[in-house]
């Protein structure tokens, strides 16, 4: 059992999902739990500077959004997907750094987040809700 998102956004672990979100929020300065840094809640993701909850409503979405269930409408499609490819650059400099076995093939997220943005890209278009099951 794991997670699918239509729109062939995403299908695999739930634990991928979040290693996807942990990756792409450790290339903008963020924090995904567990932390690092233990000041933060564990409970709770943190942006890095420069990011807010108020500005990137995209990434608020994409960060936030529960990894089993419910959906995002076709324009918070819209801003994800945009939100996302603009990070883009941050995650492929990470991934080129990080060829560790503490994220497992980061080139791997890069894939899997460019085929989460084109899965919010088609759901925008169709105007169509991207499901998370």
């Amino acid at each position: 059992m794991g997670l699918y998102v239509t729109h062939d956004a995403f299908e695999g672990a739930y634990s991928s999902f979040n290693n996807l979100r942990r990756f792409l929020l450790k290339s903008i300065g963020g924090s995904w739990p567990p932390h690092d840094n233990h000041k933060f809640k564990d409970g709770y993701w943190y942006f890095g500077k420069d990011y807010s909850t108020k500005i990137h409503k995209g990434l608020t979405e994409f960060f936030g959004h529960s990894d089993c269930d419910g959906v995002i409408t076709p324009e918070m499609c819209r801003v994800v997907a945009e939100e996302l490819e603009a990070i883009l650059p941050y995650a492929e400099e990470l991934a080129n750094k990080e060829m560790s076995h503490e994220y497992m093939q980061p080139n791997r997220y890069i894939e899997t987040a460019k085929q989460f943005i084109n899965g919010c890209k088609l759901a925008f278009e169709l105007n169509e809700p991207l499901e998370f099951r």
